[in-house]
C-alpha cells in the first residue's frame, strides 16, 4: 500500500486516509478550521503553513507569490485572476465545457454546462462553482438537522422501553413498599435480593443523565464552532471588499495621473508652439527694422549730397 505524508502534521499515512486537495488525515480535518480562500472564495482548512491574516488556499497562495496581486475575473468576478483577466477555476472550466452562461444564483457569467447528471445534484438548477458548494453545504446542514433530531427521538424511545430501567423502577417501587409494611427473615432476604437490581438501576440512570450532558456539551461545543466559522467568513468577505476597494482607488489614482501626465504635456508643446512663433515673429521685426533703418540712412545721405549741390552751385 502506498504511504503519502499528511499536509499538516507531515506524518505518513496510506494514500486511503488521506482525502481533499490538501492532502489531510482524518485527525487533522477534525482539529483544523475551515475557512474561505481570500481570492477564489473556496472554502479550506487553514494549516500550519497558511497566513491566518490573509487565508489563501495552496494554488491561490503560489499565484500570489509567483504574479502578485490579482485582477477581478471576467466571469465569476472574484479577485482571482492572477494571469490574464480570468482565473484558473474559469479557464479550466473553459477548456472542458466552453463558454460559460448567467448563473441563477450569483447572476454572474460562470455557469459551466455539465451535463444533466450534474444538474440533477443541484435539484436542475444552473449553478456555478461556487453556488453549487453553497447549495450542497446548506443540504448537507439541513440533512444532519434531521438526522439529529430523529436519533434524538429514538434514543428517548429506547430509553423508555429498556427492560433494565423498568426493571429496576419496578425493584425500587417494590423496595419502598417493603421498608414501610413490617417483615419477617423471609421477607427481608428478598429485600437483599432486589438490592442489586435498584443499584444497576440507579447506574444506567446515571448514564442517561450523563450522555444527555455531554451531548449538550457537544452541540454547545458545535454552536461555538459554527459562529467561529461564520465570523471568518464575514472576516474573509470584509478583507476582499477592502481589496476591491483598494484596488479600485490604485486604478483611479493611476487613471488620474496618466490623464495630468498627457494633459502636462500638452500644455508643454502648446507653450513650445507659442515661444517658436515669437521667436519668428521677433526675427522677422528685426529684419524689417535693420531695412528700415538702411532705406532712412541713404535717404538722408541723398538729401545732403543735392544739398551742397545747391550751395556750390549758388
Amino acid at each position: 500500500m502506498s504511504t503519502k505524508v499528511c499536509g499538516n502534521c507531515n506524518i505518513k499515512h496510506s494514500s486511503a486516509e488521506l482525502s481533499g486537495p490538501q492532502s489531510l488525515c482524518k485527525e487533522c480535518r477534525r482539529s483544523l478550521v475551515l475557512a474561505q480562500c481570500a481570492f477564489c472564495q473556496i472554502d479550506f482548512f487553514l494549516t500550519q503553513e497558511c497566513n491566518k491574516s490573509k487565508p489563501a488556499c495552496k494554488k491561490c497562495s503560489d499565484y500570489f507569490n509567483k504574479f502578485g496581486d490579482p485582477k477581478t475575473c471576467d466571469w465569476c468576478r472574484n479577485p482571482s485572476a492572477f494571469k490574464g483577466s480570468k482565473c484558473f477555476q474559469c479557464k479550466s472550466q473553459e477548456e472542458k465545457y466552453g463558454k460559460p452562461a448567467r448563473c441563477e444564483g450569483c447572476k454572474n457569467s460562470a455557469y459551466f454546462d455539465k451535463g444533466i447528471e450534474a444538474r440533477k445534484k443541484v435539484d436542475n438548477k444552473c449553478l456555478c462553482l461556487l453556488c453549487t458548494l453553497k447549495y450542497k453545504k446548506e443540504l448537507h446542514r439541513s440533512g444532519k438537522f434531521k438526522r439529529s433530531s430523529a436519533e434524538i427521538v429514538g434514543s428517548e424511545k429506547s430509553r423508555k422501553t429498556k427492560p433494565g430501567t423498568d426493571a429496576s423502577s419496578s425493584a425500587a417501587n417494590r423496595h419502598s413498599r417493603t421498608k414501610q409494611i413490617p417483615t419477617d427473615s423471609g421477607t427481608q432476604c428478598d429485600l437483599c435480593g432486589h438490592g442489586g437490581v435498584t443499584e444497576k438501576g440507579d447506574n444506567t440512570l446515571e448514564a442517561i443523565v450523563l450522555t444527555t450532558q455531554l451531548k449538550e456539551e457537544i452541540a454547545q461545543l458545535k454552536r461555538q464552532l459554527d459562529t467561529r466559522d461564520r465570523s471568518l467568513i464575514e472576516k474573509g468577505k470584509q478583507f476582499n471588499e477592502l481589496r476591491t476597494e483598494k484596488w479600485e482607488v490604485e486604478k483611479e489614482m493611476k487613471k488620474k495621473l496618466q490623464d495630468q501626465q498627457l494633459e502636462y504635456e500638452k500644455r508643454l508643446e502648446n507653450m513650445e508652439n507659442i515661444i517658436r512663433e515669437t521667436k519668428t515673429q521677433n526675427g522677422k521685426l528685426s529684419k524689417m527694422l535693420k531695412t528700415n533703418t538702411r532705406k532712412s540712412i541713404t535717404t538722408v545721405s541723398a538729401s545732403n549730397l543735392l544739398m551742397d549741390s545747391a550751395v556750390d552751385s549758388s
